[in-house]
């Protein structure tokens, strides 16, 4: 769902801009052929490359003559498509910031956030696992995933790293367990020993400075 909305609001923002910007084109050159001091080509040059911030400073410095009647009803109208396109971009940036916090790319409905400095990096997540590895990070990956009782027993950390600290996080509400996972670690842990219960848990890869790092994460 969360990625058929953000295909639909790009399709929406697209269109919207490319008919707005079309239009508005049109009518500024009209407009400015009688009510601009400077050529009209330019009010479009500036309108195709500061859309909508161009329209604005046409209005604002660009229609100098007064006195002149303007050719048409036509402002009304390219105020609507500019009111159009700004609630396109907003709508836009909700759902890309929606994308980004909820989507998991493919591999299922659970929450990924990255955030930090990475290079070669990779994760995979499908069928129970939790793979990532890098050359160089510094930074946090998160993953919400939902656990029952059985997965909770059967969590299991193997992870390798040459360089730097690595440390996963384990939060559950008020619950919150870190995992010092740097050098060479494989182990299992019985999160339900920790207070953990079957539901949603947010699990984070805290990167300090990590070098040639491979972590895998089972449930």
């Amino acid at each position: 769902m969360t990625t058929s909305i953000f295909v639909i609001s790009l399709i929406a923002f697209i269109a919207i801009t490319i008919c707005t910007t079309i239009f508005l084109c049109l009518w500024i050159y009209r407009d400015a052929e009688v009510k601009s001091e400077q050529e009209p080509s330019l009010w479009v040059l500036v309108l195709i490359f500061m859309n909508p911030l161009g329209l604005i400073i046409y209005f604002l410095v660009g229609r100098q003559k007064k006195d002149v009647p303007a050719p048409g009803t036509h402002k009304t109208a390219a105020i609507v498509c500019s009111v159009l396109f700004v609630i396109a971009l907003v709508f836009f940036i909700f759902s890309t910031v929606n994308f980004a916090q909820n989507s998991d790319f493919g591999f299922g409905a659970n929450t990924t956030m990255n955030s930090g400095f990475w290079s070669g990096r990779s994760t995979n997540y499908r069928d129970n696992v939790w793979a990532e590895s890098t050359r160089r990070g510094n930074g946090r990956s998160r993953r919400n995933h939902s656990f029952n009782a059985q997965q909770l027993q059967n969590f299991h950390i193997d992870s390798e790293n040459s360089e730097g600290n690595l440390f996963l996080d384990i939060q559950q509400g008020d619950t919150l367990l870190r995992i010092d996972i740097t050098g060479d670690f494989h182990r299992g842990v019985d999160l339900l020993n920790y207070g953990f219960e079957p539901g949603r848990i947010r699990l984070t890869l805290v990167y300090q400075n990590v070098r040639n790092s491979e972590t895998i994460i089972s449930w």
